[in-house]
């Protein structure tokens, strides 16, 4: 018959070097998916919640300005993002460009008579 032998006591197998390392790695790699998990979490967090308190476009108005009595549109053109408009005034002609985003005037030219 044969004999079966078996291993002295004193050789656990959780102390050899390799289990050490699988176990380490193990422990790390469960660590930096938690890490990442929480990056996640935190980031959709701050997308959702932190675009509600900042001021929409909407919200700053739209700027309005208001054409001198007795003056008129004579010409209307729009250009990559701006209107130009061609007013006729009691004072002369004036051109002014407008950002159509905004409303708001970007430059005038006056002609005085």
């Amino acid at each position: 018959m044969t004999e079966f032998t078996t291993a002295p006591s004193n050789d656990d197998p959780r102390n050899n070097a390799s289990y050490r390392a699988a176990r380490a790695l193990a422990i790390g790699l469960g660590l930096l998916m938690m890490a990442m998990f929480l990056i996640v979490v935190g980031t959709l967090v701050t997308r959702m919640f932190g675009r509600s308190a900042a001021p929409s476009t909407a919200s700053e108005g739209v700027a309005i300005d208001q054409l001198p009595a007795g003056s008129r549109i004579t010409d209307m053109r729009t250009d990559s993002g701006h209107v130009v408009l061609r007013i006729r005034t009691d004072q002369g002609e004036e051109i002014r460009i407008v950002d159509d985003a905004s409303g708001r005037v970007v430059s005038r030219i006056i002609a005085p008579k």
